[in-house]
């Protein structure tokens, strides 16, 4: 799992390799290398990465699901869980709600790394086919 002092290829809005103008793929770090890990992790199914089978919130389970109170409670937990499972992040800070519109979840997440004062956001649409994250940041 991706920490605070690791170092990455940086991907682009859909998890894409990006090309730097030197022609080479540039690298994230820190707190921005941990951030797309996080982002990696919550639009991932468990047992797609073949030497982690645990990782991944496995949101995917939840398209085309009824809106019930069991599901909304599901989709936050396994949201909560994989931030909780970060020892990079206040599990203080947390916050998970979700919502349901235009036949889609909506599970927004909020929380702050330990070493920053800043929250940062994201937010995940589950709708019939997909799973994306449409948000992310500080």
């Amino acid at each position: 799992m991706t920490g605070l002092t690791d170092t990455d290829i940086r991907l682009d809005d859909d998890g894409q390799l990006t090309q730097g103008a030197d022609g080479d793929a540039p690298l994230c770090s820190g707190a921005d290398c941990l951030y797309q890990s996080i982002v990696l992790e919550a639009v991932t199914q468990k047992g797609d990465l073949f030497y982690d089978l645990d990782w991944g919130w496995s949101l995917y389970d939840f398209i085309r699901s009824e809106d019930d109170d069991l599901t909304r409670l599901e989709i936050m937990q396994r949201a909560r869980s994989g931030l909780q499972s970060r020892t990079a992040i206040d599990s203080d800070s947390i916050e998970v709600s979700v919502d349901y519109s235009d036949d889609a979840f909506l599970l927004h997440c909020s929380f702050r790394f330990t070493d920053e004062t800043e929250t940062r956001d994201l937010t995940i649409v589950i709708d019939s086919i997909s799973v994306e994250v449409v948000s992310s940041g500080n």
